[in-house]
């Protein structure tokens, strides 16, 4: 993985932990989505891909987490 593929995973990660602690990341439609909790959740577009979802996850950035309730998903949260 070069530079610019290390550096865009880490900026998604930063910009994740500033949506505050119920938030993660999932992708929907090819897009990388922050959702937050709430009733009902919201889900905000990025400017990433699943190829920088990937990449942080390669590189430790994030890790899954699984929600259940009324509807059950999985979504990735910064370490």
């Amino acid at each position: 993985m070069d530079d610019w593929k290390k550096e865009r995973a880490i900026e998604m990660v930063d910009q994740l932990k500033t949506s505050g602690r119920l938030c993660g990341l999932l992708v929907v439609q090819k897009t990388v989505v922050t959702r937050c909790h709430g009733s009902p959740y919201v889900d905000t577009p990025t400017l990433f891909d699943e190829d920088d979802l990937q990449n942080a996850i390669l590189l430790g950035l994030v890790r899954k987490q699984k929600i259940v309730g009324t509807l059950e998903w999985e979504y990735y949260v910064a370490m």
